[in-house]
């Protein structure tokens, strides 16, 4: 057995060696999970913090989005039938091809706000980029 002072991390530590960092911060149960949520601007580099749920719906909705307007489908219910998802679900899905470009970038690259998920995008998807920018908690765009 190693007496507390041969192993360093049972030594007993000097004040001056402890840091502590003070942050405003809370916790939030964003569907399944449960985030720690700074407020914005709080850190330089923000995580990347990709939501696979988000990035699948993105990546369908286009990809659908893409066949209808191609013609190579002209249904939503022949989608429905490709993939073997309920016709409901590939309905939702697809509203997810009219986000702004700017929050599907932020989507793709995992720097959307810590609380949006599939479910509030799906919720209630504004037709306008403004409104959805505002109502998702992304910065607005600066003016030209």
């Amino acid at each position: 057995m190693a007496s507390p002072s041969s192993d360093p991390l049972r030594a007993p530590r000097a004040e001056k060696d402890v840091l502590q960092l003070t942050i405003e911060a809370r916790v939030k149960r964003c569907g399944g999970e449960v985030r720690m949520v700074v407020p914005v601007g709080t850190m330089v580099d923000e995580p990347v913090r990709p939501v696979p749920s988000l990035i699948k719906a993105v990546a369908r909705a286009h990809d659908w989005y893409s066949r209808m307007i191609t013609g190579e489908t002209r249904y939503q219910s022949v989608i429905a039938e490709e993939t073997g998802l309920d016709e409901r679900y590939v309905s939702r899905i697809m509203k997810c091809a009219f986000l702004a470009p700017d929050i599907v970038e932020a989507i793709l690259a995992g720097r959307q706000p810590s609380d949006l998920t599939l479910e509030k995008v799906l919720h209630r998807l504004p037709c306008d980029w403004i409104e959805q920018r505002q109502l998702f908690g992304f910065p607005a765009l600066p003016s030209r």
